[in-house]
């Protein structure tokens, strides 16, 4: 497993994770976009006997939502501790990707959706004539 900071390759992939969720482009990630990022978080939560992650989304959210405004922001998720599997921390999100589409639940196939999304493109500058 391989804990976040801030110069390493989970930081990376989970930073540019985020901004693929951030669908409003707001910054910070709500519940239903948080739902999707929790699917990443999923692969490093260890699991019951059941099978079922041990951290509920709403219960990590809580966790990373330092200043519990129901949000969490690029920095709230960098400050918080998260266990990642090496192998699932490359910056292209590739495996990552592979990863969701092997899970057998829809939030981590639309999870693995957002994150296949090519950037989207710059908005255009006005030009002086």
């Amino acid at each position: 497993m391989t804990v976040v900071n801030h110069s390493n390759a989970l930081a990376g992939m989970l930073t540019n994770a985020f901004s693929k969720l951030d669908q409003d482009r707001d910054g910070k990630l709500d519940a239903s976009e948080f739902q999707s990022f929790y699917e990443i978080l999923k692969a490093g939560i260890a699991v019951d006997d059941k099978g079922n992650p041990t951290v509920s989304a709403q219960d990590y959210r809580s966790r990373m939502d330092a200043d519990s405004d129901g949000c969490v922001t690029v920095s709230e998720m960098q400050d918080t501790g998260v266990l990642m599997p090496a192998n699932l921390t490359s910056d292209s999100l590739d495996s990552m990707i592979q990863y969701l589409l092997g899970q057998a639940s829809e939030s981590a196939l639309t999870a693995a959706s957002l994150l296949a999304q090519d950037d989207l493109p710059a908005e255009p500058q006005d030009q002086a004539a």
